[in-house]
């Protein structure tokens, strides 16, 4: 069987899998103790299994084992660190298991991840060497072994530290799968070729599920066993790349979570804060007080790592203008969708873009010149949104309904429009009169409402509060 067809087929069956375990898996885990019980940093007030990522570890597991077994083109010496690589991931999920289910401190966590990294070290899955773009190759020696752990620990924390909201680390980890997808069509690469398949198959599968629905999350056994698996198909697919084109793929896909921990870290440590103590000002956060929903927050995040991968592959491998325009499109789709966003805060608020660029690139605490005090939950910041959208909703209406009102049709056809009559010269005109009392009203940042019509926007914002209630349980 050829690579292509099988690669076709291993995306298949791992999205097939995942697809149909998923739901069972859910049951499985809320009998176990495996889900996310509700507090501040969770919009559903019931509790989520989180065998998600379980699922998709074993979605992508069976479809590899069937992948190297059937297809032809896989070179005999990578099935060794193949093997390795799944049994790393195996303890990874373990690890996760036990995380979801105790809770276990970081401290903890970062010990056993480290153990696991050493551990592919060991079995030969490591970094070499590497090659920026024009550059010469640099035989690391030595120093690849600690790189390759520090690389591990990266993708494994990174992506499990920006799972906050549905959809967000699969899809991302689906996009970076699809980048090592690509690096493997244009400089054939079989094991990277199948790894890329299977894993973006898996995440898409499960992703059905997920996004928008939240009917099961991946869990830190997930969010950890992709960024491990990612890690370490982007070290294998490097051993047979000398310009380290995998690895420059992978890490600029991961620029979005990157980013994230960078910035969480030292806000953190600036206030005086556990650097690994969880809060609730992550960059997707950040995009839900500005804003935006939960979906479009995720979309301008997935739409930003395919910028930064497309901008990668589009300088270490051929097609590099079909990888800029795709780039570039995404990064229209985030312009768009915060600058539309914009647009509506400022019929409510007013601050400057500055305040605003700062305030989404975690600089600043607060938007515009709020104190920053106690962060809200995640729930709470979706009930602002809503209750944000609802009121530029009203305000775009009012406006509708005062343009019909201050518009004067002209008189009927066959109909004489009366002179004005010059004895009235010196008396006010009520239309004038009235127009000035609106721009008087106006200038004075004053919103005249009747008390009926009050009470019915309060009534449509309670309204919509509950039925967001409803959709959360």
């Amino acid at each position: 069987m050829s690579t292509t067809v099988c690669a076709l087929l291993t995306t298949i069956v791992a999205g097939g899998l995942a697809w149909l375990l998923t739901p069972p898996g859910a049951k499985v885990g809320l009998k176990l103790g495996l889900a996310d019980l509700p507090s501040s940093r969770r919009v559903r007030a019931r509790a989520v299994p989180t065998t998600g990522g379980i699922v998709v570890f074993l979605a992508f597991a069976v479809s590899m084992v069937a992948a190297v077994r059937f297809c032809a083109g896989v070179p005999v010496e990578l099935g060794p660190k193949l093997r390795a690589l799944l049994l790393g991931a195996t303890a990874v999920v373990i690890l996760g298991m036990a995380d979801d289910r105790m809770n276990l401190r970081p401290f903890v966590k970062l010990i056993v991840q480290t153990a696991i990294a050493v551990a592919m070290v060991a079995a030969g899955i490591g970094i070499d060497h590497m090659r920026f773009v024009l550059g010469p190759t640099i035989d690391l020696g030595w120093l690849g072994y600690p790189l390759t752990v520090l690389w591990f620990l990266a993708f494994m924390n990174a992506l499990n530290m920006i799972d906050g909201l549905d959809g967000l680390a699969g899809g991302i980890a689906a996009i970076t799968a699809g980048g090592l997808f690509a690096v493997s069509v244009l400089d054939p690469n079989p094991i990277l070729f199948l790894m890329g398949a299977g894993l973006f198959g898996a995440t898409t599968g499960f992703l059905v599920h997920n996004y928008g629905r939240g009917t099961v999350y991946l869990g830190d056994a997930g969010s950890m066993t992709l960024g491990f698996l990612l890690a370490g198909g982007a070290v294998i697919g490097a051993k047979q790349d000398a310009a380290s084109t995998t690895l420059l793929v992978a890490a600029a896909c991961m620029t979005v979570p990157a980013f994230d921990v960078t910035t969480s870290m030292v806000r953190r440590w600036r206030k005086g804060r556990h650097i690994m103590v969880a809060d609730r000002s992550h960059v997707h956060h950040r995009l839900i007080r500005f804003g935006l929903s939960p979906r479009h927050a995720v979309l301008v995040l997935w739409a930003a790592t395919v910028f930064f991968g497309g901008q990668m592959l589009a300088l270490v491998t051929s097609h590099g203008l079909l990888y800029v325009l795709s780039s570039y499109v995404a990064l229209a789709i985030v312009g768009r969708i915060l600058l539309n966003q914009r647009r509506k805060n400022l019929r409510t608020t007013e601050r400057g873009m500055r305040d605003d660029f700062l305030y989404l690139i975690g600089t600043r605490d607060s938007v515009g010149d709020e104190e920053g005090g106690e962060e809200p939950g995640l729930r709470d910041m979706i009930v602002e949104q809503i209750r944000r959208e609802a009121l530029f909703r009203r305000l775009e209406r009012n406006d509708r309904e005062d343009g019909k009102r201050r518009f004067v049709p002209p008189g009927d056809a066959g109909v004489a429009t009366p002179a004005p009559d010059p004895s009235q010269d010196g008396a006010p005109d009520p239309a004038e009169e009235e127009a000035a009392l609106d721009e008087e009203a106006a200038l004075g940042g004053e919103v005249a409402l009747d008390e009926e019509v009050a009470l019915d926007e309060e009534v449509a914002l309670d309204e919509e509060e509950a039925a967001l209630e409803k959709r959360c349980d």
